[in-house]
């Protein structure tokens, strides 16, 4: 059977499964682990590898891609010391299309900060459901390509691999606003002009990032930042914090505009309860077309969208991004 028919074949099953994949999103786990055969010869329990982008039309050919994936551990009560891969561990990622590898990447683990209940080093990881891997690379054209991820076991040294497929489509059929194009004028809500959102932020205490309209900084020429997300809703290890981890970060810009929006319009009416049919999407939301969270938006003094980081990230990358935003 052709190689393109075989990654077709997986990329329907784990298709079938993105309900399952939006719940490890949200931090259930709900892909088991199993084992692989490692390159020693023996079996070795590897960590499930879930994807942590949206199963929507997100990722484009020919535009520069950030694909997240997870890696979590089999069993997540475990000690950071024994869960595989390493705290400092990288991946290997081969990238496959139709039989042929079109790119090789070593792709760092990240860990989101997170809070314990107790005593604990703050500067400790662990490397179950708080790691992610943030894939960068271009595909020049759409397709069912294979990611061949071979991970490393903490504490035996032996490596194993992992498959997860995914679909590349083009340009004129994605459903998210892509890079490298203009980015729309968008008004969202301020303290001084709540447009109708009875809760400008759901975080616990509000965050400042309500200070500017998002059209108002594109209009005056100013880098902009823009993060769409409802704390309130995703309080998971892996998108939970982006509003704090935005808060940390951003003192260290202060010429880029950065602007947080919530999902929702009508948080108050319907008791915080998102599963109420009367629930509304904040206009914001509606206009730029959005169908999952967090998402955030990179846009350049001409007013070009030049990153989106979608879902999950760390103060590390983070800051990366905001750097490179802030140096165009």
């Amino acid at each position: 059977m052709p190689a393109r028919q075989i990654s077709r074949r997986r990329f329907l099953r784990w298709s079938a499964g993105s309900v399952a994949a939006r719940a490890a999103i949200a931090g259930v786990p709900a892909i088991g682990a199993g084992l692989l055969a490692a390159c020693g010869g023996e079996d070795v329990v590897a960590p499930t590898v879930v994807p942590l982008f949206s199963p929507d039309r997100v990722l484009v050919a020919g535009r520069p891609q950030r694909i997240p994936i997870g890696v979590v551990s089999p069993d997540p009560s475990l000690d950071s010391a024994v869960a595989m891969p390493n705290d400092d561990a990288t991946i290997d990622v081969t990238v496959v299309l139709e039989g042929e590898p079109v790119d090789r990447l070593q792709v760092p683990g990240r860990v989101v900060r997170h809070d314990h209940v107790g005593e604990v080093d703050p500067d400790h990881q662990h490397a179950n459901l708080f790691r992610y891997y943030a894939l960068r690379t271009t595909l020049a054209q759409p397709g069912i390509y294979d990611l061949d991820i071979e991970v490393r076991d903490g504490v035996t040294g032996q490596t194993a691999r992992a498959g997860l497929p995914i679909q590349i489509f083009d340009p004129g059929e994605a459903e998210v606003l892509l890079t490298e194009e203009p980015f729309p004028s968008v008004d969202t809500p301020t303290f001084d002009r709540p447009e109708g959102i009875d809760q400008l932020c759901t975080r616990f205490e509000p965050c400042p990032f309500h200070a500017i309209n998002a059209a108002d900084s594109l209009a005056a020429g100013r880098p902009l930042a823009l993060l769409v997300a409802t704390p309130a809703f995703c309080s998971t290890a892996y998108c939970g914090p982006v509003v704090d981890t935005l808060m940390e970060e951003a003192g260290a810009f202060p010429d880029i505009d950065i602007v947080h929006a919530e999902v929702y319009a009508n948080t108050d009416e319907v008791d915080g309860n998102y599963q109420d049919p009367r629930i509304q999407l904040a206009p914001a939301v509606v206009a730029l077309g959005l169908r999952f969270e967090p998402a955030l938006f990179l846009v350049d003094r001409a007013g070009i969208l030049v990153d989106r980081i979608d879902n999950v990230f760390d103060g590390t990358e983070l800051a990366e991004a905001l750097a490179a935003l802030d140096a165009g």
